[in-house]
């Protein structure tokens, strides 16, 4: 139960605090890149920088995939992009991205995600800190009293014994941020991947939290006319 605990914490916490440095660089190239694109359409440059854009939300969105694959600890599964029809020329495969809608979602998802991201960030860096910090404040508590002025918190608590109830204070305070940390950090992990799921999985069954890759067919078992039609790809976690 405990191992299990710190997995999830350790999961949740990595996919937050790493969430909002990813997606600022993922809203700063994509917004540069269609913000350019699109003042540029009337020339051709400016068609092949819209594509070159969504090819790079594409690779971020797969980035955003394998994160989410490593969150849940389990494969994820995508629809696949629309592909270029055959013989298309070269002029036509350049600019293919612009016609993809599920490669338009990738870059959408960016836009999007930067304002979540930023507040799940500084929750959990604040919750992460008042845990530690009064856990640990027997460790560096005392070097507060060289600040000129300093007045603890046991001055006004228990002023016959300042510095125990300073000590008392800070130790509860810190215990409760750490028993309630778990809790926060999942609902922090869920509010972030929710965006991500909707944007970037194919849809999802009814209380179905994540799909999970198919797993090998019976070769004489008759084949699934929706598998065939979503073509399902695997985005295995690279853990």
């Amino acid at each position: 139960m405990s191992s299990s605990l710190f997995t999830r914490v350790g999961r949740d916490t990595r996919y937050v605090l790493l969430g909002f440095p990813l997606a600022l660089l993922s809203f700063v190239l994509v917004l540069a890149g269609l913000a350019v694109g699109a003042g540029t359409s009337v020339l051709f440059v400016g068609l092949a920088l819209l594509s070159a854009t969504l090819v790079a939300a594409r690779g971020l969105a797969h980035v955003d995939r394998i994160r989410l694959s490593d969150l849940y600890g389990h494969p994820v599964v995508r629809l696949p992009y629309r592909g270029a029809p055959q013989g298309a020329g070269l002029l036509r495969s350049l600019l293919n991205p612009l016609t993809c809608a599920r490669t338009w979602l990738d870059a959408l998802h960016p836009l999007l995600r930067l304002p979540v991201s930023l507040v799940t960030f500084a929750v959990a860096v604040t919750w992460w800190a008042l845990a530690l910090g009064g856990l640990l404040y027997p460790l560096w508590g005392w070097s507060l009293y060289f600040i000129p002025g300093y007045t603890d918190v046991g001055s006004f608590v228990l002023p016959e014994y300042p510095v125990l109830a300073t000590l008392a204070v800070h130790m509860v305070g810190g215990a409760l941020f750490a028993l309630t940390l778990p809790a926060v950090l999942r609902v922090l992990a869920q509010a972030e991947s929710t965006l991500a799921r909707a944007l970037l999985l194919a849809p999802e069954g009814t209380g179905v939290r994540v799909l999970s890759a198919p797993g090998p067919k019976d070769p004489s078992a008759p084949a699934s006319g929706s598998g065939q039609r979503l073509r399902r790809h695997r985005f295995v976690s690279t853990r």
